[in-house]
């Protein structure tokens, strides 16, 4: 693989894709990943490296390839091979795969599935079938998404101890519990996480027991964490890239009704509350997003909480109105495909929703509570809109108010209070100051340096920041088997797209600066951030205490952790 890289120069690779030209020492092109209309990215002939400053997609030769052709990181290599004639078999690529630590509940969940499908179209499912066939369900649409029926009494568990799989992993896969299959009588639809990969199950009931829940999901597991799990995700993303929008539903049947309906760009939280994790995976493919809620108090309420945080995420949204209060599935078994679609177009802005949703929410007869139902539409006017649709607005929330805010819009004040939508992730440059630039500093230095890794781990341990933790991790596994980095080999190592940008980012600073002086003032001030915070911590504890027994104690604490700050202040200054 070095060897490939050596001979393949990455500016003659990307001029094969898109049209680059020379700028100073590097070129520069316009980014194929996202919407670019005028050039950002940057391609290095020193370094063979190349770096979009706005979307954030950054790598080498093999990660260009590999991106823009959608293929694996060995077909990428392959496909470099062949334009440079050097002799490869693509079978003899070998790159070194993390070993599952979850395999084996995998397995379990992958028979499981098929074993759901065949019970379907046997005997025993007949009336779960009739169930999705009085529903409108193809059989294309039933096995594509493997769709299955789980039996009543022992019959899953029977089959699965048949394969051998103890009942520890059945447990751990969600699919036993306290020795009884989880799930009977019910229609089974299988869960993925955003690779693809099965993980539990949405699982509906047959008939109309009010007695029995309507859905029921697999409990938590290792492997189903609902909060970091959204239904569909791995097969909407690049059907959502295509449509240009997401389509967010409550359930995993909204979703089915979309699919039904032709609408492959569907997703849902699985009645969840969103997270931060489905929050991050939505905002991953810069769409904009469609909610489609059921138009019901929960349903409103649900939409109003997303509204909020996609707002102060900065991702672009609309909700739709759906004149007749129904989810996708009811939408197209009453009214046709043709239905679904018109009301999945027809949406409106988050200010509009609010005009309807949030008057309920107040008792605007009261004074008080029409001051907070005023300032709380103001701050979304001023975060949202044209500046004709913001007056339009304004006008409008005087005339249910007599709060007149349209003037605040000149205040400086209220601007720097707006909250600008990015148009995708941006570039990773060095942090100006503070633990997060002398952690920038570190990772540059253990990536140089099987050393300064080792000093890093001894003295430290780990990376406040997320991002450059799940780099060091990789970085660490690395340096297990080699004493040096090699920059191909991690790049192949590196799953998540947004780790793999950040060592692009890495790998594109300037490392005159990262000297061995460098490193130890990077892991001094690490410590004094650390000491710093615990201090913080220890005085927001003193506040709140009585006991002068455990203030004293609190204050001696931090007396000692002063005197380490400045020793280690003295050491610098010397």
């Amino acid at each position: 693989m070095k060897a490939i890289r050596a001979q393949a120069d990455i500016v003659d690779i990307i001029s094969k894709y898109i049209s680059v030209e020379k700028k100073g020492k590097n070129y520069q092109a316009q980014c194929p990943f996202h919407d670019d209309h005028d050039p950002s990215m940057s391609i290095s002939e020193e370094k063979q490296i190349f770096k979009c400053f706005v979307c954030g997609a950054g790598g080498n030769v093999f990660s260009f390839v590999q991106k823009y052709e959608k293929i694996t990181f060995p077909e990428a290599v392959y496909k470099v091979a062949q334009w440079i004639n050097y002799p490869l078999a693509l079978d003899s690529i070998q790159i070194k795969e993390k070993k599952d630590p979850f395999e084996q509940e995998r397995k379990v969940l992958r028979e499981y599935s098929d074993y759901l499908e065949y019970e379907l179209f046997s005997e025993d499912g007949k009336a779960a079938l009739a169930a999705l066939h009085a529903r409108q369900f193809d059989e294309e649409t039933i096995r594509r998404f493997q769709i299955g029926y789980a039996p009543e009494g022992k019959k899953s568990e029977y089959f699965l101890k048949a394969k051998h799989f103890g009942e520890e992993r059945m447990r751990d896969a969600g699919v036993l519990n306290e020795g009884r299959a989880v799930f009977f009588d019910r229609i089974m639809i299988p869960i993925h996480d955003s690779k693809g990969l099965p993980v539990g199950y949405t699982a509906r009931r047959l008939g109309d027991n009010d007695f029995v829940p309507k859905y029921i999901n697999t409990s938590s597991t290792p492997l189903y964490e609902k909060g970091r799990l959204i239904f569909n995700y791995h097969r909407a993303k690049e059907h959502a890239r295509k449509a240009g929008r997401l389509i967010l539903c409550e359930g995993a049947m909204d979703v089915l009704g979309l699919e039904k309906a032709g609408l492959h760009e569907g997703i849902a939280c699985l009645g969840t509350a969103l997270t931060d994790e489905q929050l991050r995976l939505i905002g991953l493919l810069k769409v904009p997003v469609h909610v489609w809620y059921d138009n019901d108090k929960a349903g409103r309420k649900a939409a109003y909480h997303f509204g909020q945080a996609a707002s102060k995420a900065g991702i672009p949204f609309s909700i739709v109105s759906d004149a007749h209060a129904k989810d996708p599935d009811e939408v197209y078994c009453a009214y046709g495909a043709d239905e679904v679609k018109q009301i999945a177009d027809h949406t409106i802005s988050f200010v509009e929703f609010l005009f309807q949703y949030l008057p309920d929410q107040y008792n605007l007869d009261n004074y008080e509570d029409k001051k907070a139902f005023a300032q709380e539409m103001n701050r979304a006017i001023e975060n949202g809109g044209l500046p004709f649709e913001q007056a339009a607005y304004w006008n409008r929330l005087k005339e249910m108010t007599g709060f007149d805010f349209s003037s605040s819009a000149q205040k400086p004040q209220t601007v720097a209070k707006a909250t600008p939508r990015p148009k995708g992730p941006t570039y990773i440059p060095a942090p100006q100051s503070g633990r997060k630039k002398a952690e920038f500093f570190i990772l540059n230095s253990i990536l140089a340096s099987k050393r300064h890794s080792l000093r890093f781990k001894e003295e430290i341990g780990f990376f406040k920041d997320d991002l450059y933790r799940r780099l060091s991790l990789y970085i660490y596994d690395l340096y297990r088997l080699h004493d040096e980095i090699d920059a191909d080999q991690l790049f192949a190592s590196i799953e998540e797209e947004e780790v793999r940008d950040l060592l692009a980012s890495l790998i594109a600073y300037e490392r005159e600066e990262l000297s061995d002086e460098v490193f130890e003032d990077s892991l001094w001030k690490i410590k004094e951030c650390t000491i710093n915070e615990q201090i913080e911590k220890i005085n927001g504890q003193i506040q709140v205490l009585h006991d002068p027994i455990q203030k004293a104690t609190l204050a001696k604490t931090k007396a000692v952790l002063i005197e380490q700050r400045n020793k280690i202040r003295n050491r610098k200054e010397g």
